[in-house]
């Protein structure tokens, strides 16, 4: 795991990108109860929770590690932060490419020879100003800055939208030569918003990768989404909320069912004059 020789109090703009282990506090008590066996049916007691933590550290976070010498990576339990060097984008793109691959390798079944956990995770990638911060406790510099509060938040509302990897505007901007370059990697609008403990909206996108089985879906989904997202901004609650459940149910994918469930909210509590199509967010 890098750690940063050079590091400043000053501020320089960085991208910050949060990985999670998605279930963890039910994956724990799995464990504790015994619930995973081996292929016979015993328990499985030769395989721990330490065990599989180590497996999602070797599996995947350990991809995020770039051995750059302005990286930064630290481990929170089950999940990491990374902090990066603009000039790292692509470098990270590639690495989450990578890590998706060896979660799904992980997660295959003629791979796995006894009953364990699936490593679901979700993404969250920003880019702002960063400071680091010396901590005497653990002789180590920490990072700082709005962008890493926003990052873990941006993660936290992925599952929400049914979406793997969740980015802003600010990297979306950054990053979008990349993304249209290279037919491995798409993207898609989801939605604008103002995240929990922060008052400036911004624009999320997801980042799609054609190694989930579900990147065409998601990429045929786009003008229907745009359609009704238009509609939503308009306060046409019901043209946007057909247009909503129409995704979901043709496409299966969560995010138009928690904007349809949104319709329903705000047809009963209309915003006022103002309303610009940006949702406030009450949970991290």
């Amino acid at each position: 795991m890098g750690t940063l020789p050079q590091l400043s109090e000053e501020k320089s703009n960085r991208i910050a990108l949060f990985a999670d282990l998605r279930d963890s506090t039910d994956i724990l008590i799995n464990f504790d109860q015994g619930i995973y066996m081996a292929v016979d049916g015993a328990p499985s007691s030769g395989y721990t929770y330490q065990q599989f933590i180590r497996d999602v550290h070797e599996t995947a976070y350990q991809e995020l590690y770039l051995n750059h010498e302005y990286t930064y990576a630290e481990v929170y339990g089950d999940g990491v932060m990374g902090v990066f060097p603009e000039d790292n984008t692509k470098f990270i793109l590639e690495n989450i490419y990578r890590l998706t691959n060896r979660m799904r390798r992980f997660n295959d079944p003629s791979q796995r020879g006894k009953q364990r956990p699936l490593i679901d995770m979700g993404f969250g990638i920003t880019l702002g100003e960063v400071s680091f911060v010396y901590y005497p406790f653990d002789d180590r510099e920490h990072p700082v800055g709005q962008c890493i509060h926003e990052v873990a938040r941006i993660e936290g509302v992925s599952k929400l939208y049914d979406a793997r990897i969740l980015i802003s505007d600010r990297f979306f901007n950054f990053a979008q030569g990349y993304l249209e370059s290279d037919p491995r990697f798409s993207y898609r609008f989801i939605d604008r918003v103002v995240l929990k403990g922060f008052r400036e909206p911004l624009t999320l996108f997801e980042l799609l990768l054609d190694n989930d089985p579900r990147f065409q879906i998601k990429n045929d989904s786009k003008q229907a989404y745009a359609e009704a997202y238009a509609k939503y901004c308009e306060t046409n609650w019901n043209g946007a909320r057909s247009i909503f459940m129409e995704i979901y149910a043709a496409y299966g994918l969560g995010a138009g069912e928690v904007m349809a469930d949104r319709c329903d909210i705000l047809s009963l509590n209309p915003p006022g004059r103002d309303w610009n199509g940006v949702w406030k967010m009450k949970d991290k």
